[in-house]
């Protein structure tokens, strides 16, 4: 798309939305409501430290918020595999985890006329139980911080406000993390 294109796109976008739209966001339509704005997709250790953040527009699927957060992850950490939520399973993901040798821990889904075998099910149901620690940290984070709300206008922005709360959150839960784990 050209400049001209996106400058056209851009300027009937915002006589659509009104001046105190965002331009940069996008609607999404979950569950038969109308959302607009971001997504932001978190690296968990396990103790449940945000460790990386990446924000993308809300209409961009979940499968490609994965890719930048490999690079963002600390080696030690990789070991451990990257959890994720069916959304995220897609053949590109499951190269990308290879590529960067991560354990790949993302649930499996099934699809119209094949179902999960067995050793599928087992497999989510054993994933499931970790994956709490990750899913923790997006309601505690709407909980305390106003996480389900951009606060600014534009991806920049609203990328820097998910760092911020990602600080917070990691500030807020460090002490009690490392009481219940002292050194030995």
């Amino acid at each position: 798309v050209s400049g001209k294109e996106q400058d056209k796109q851009r300027d009937s976008l915002t006589k659509l939305q009104g001046k105190g739209m965002d331009t940069e966001g996008r609607w999404l339509k979950k569950n038969g409501h109308s959302i607009f704005g971001f997504r932001h997709h978190r690296a968990v250790d396990e103790n449940g430290l945000i460790i990386g953040v990446h924000t993308t527009t809300a209409n961009e699927y979940d499968s490609r918020g994965l890719k930048p957060l490999p690079d963002k992850i600390p080696k030690h950490h990789k070991k451990q595999g990257i959890y994720g939520d069916k959304g995220y399973k897609v053949p590109a993901n499951n190269e990308l985890l290879k590529k960067h040798n991560i354990k790949n821990r993302l649930m499996n889904k099934a699809y119209r006329n094949r179902p999960l075998t067995p050793w599928q099910q087992l497999f989510n149901k054993l994933i499931s139980k970790t994956r709490w620690v990750m899913e923790r940290t997006f309601g505690s984070i709407t909980k305390w911080f106003g996480g389900d709300q951009a606060r600014y206008m534009g991806l920049d922005k609203t990328h820097t406000q998910h760092i911020l709360q990602a600080i917070a959150y990691n500030l807020k839960r460090a002490p009690r993390i490392i009481v219940s784990n002292p050194l030995k």
